[in-house]
């Protein structure tokens, strides 16, 4: 067994709840059980792309055998994880990390012209996530 979040084989009990052993990772300290999940990353990550490519959820929920409700509380999780991204990125953004020039493939986005504020948008290249400034 190992941790389902980082995947360290190092933790300990951690007590039980309603009969299920717990574990505490000694790596990330993150709380697991000894369960074996219904739902896999992978499942996440194939309902994520479904959903990136405009499949409803009831479609989705369809093709991965689950309740549409249990979609939806994913796409909030998503949601949240993508929010601590960009806080953790606005945090430690600086002028020099942010390009003057970015260039990208089939993305066209239109900024209005005669803004006094500034904007930012959220670039996420695979693992990395980058805060960009819009003056």
């Amino acid at each position: 067994m190992q941790c389902t979040h980082c995947g360290s084989l190092k933790f300990n009990k951690n007590g039980k709840y309603k009969g299920d052993q717990r574990y505490i990772c000694k790596e990330c300290s993150r709380s697991f059980s000894d369960k074996v999940r219904k739902f896999t990353y992978a499942d996440k990550e194939h309902f994520l792309d479904l959903y990136l490519n405009n499949v409803g959820i009831r479609k989705a929920s369809k093709i991965i055998k689950c309740s549409p409700s249990l979609l939806v509380r994913w796409i909030k999780e998503l949601a949240k994880h993508f929010k601590r991204q960009l806080e953790k990125a606005n945090n430690t953004a600086s002028e020099k990390e942010i390009p003057d020039i970015i260039e990208m493939d089939e993305i066209y986005t239109r900024v209005k012209k005669g803004l006094t504020k500034c904007r930012f948008g959220l670039l996420i290249l695979e693992d990395e996530v980058k805060l960009l400034r819009i003056k």
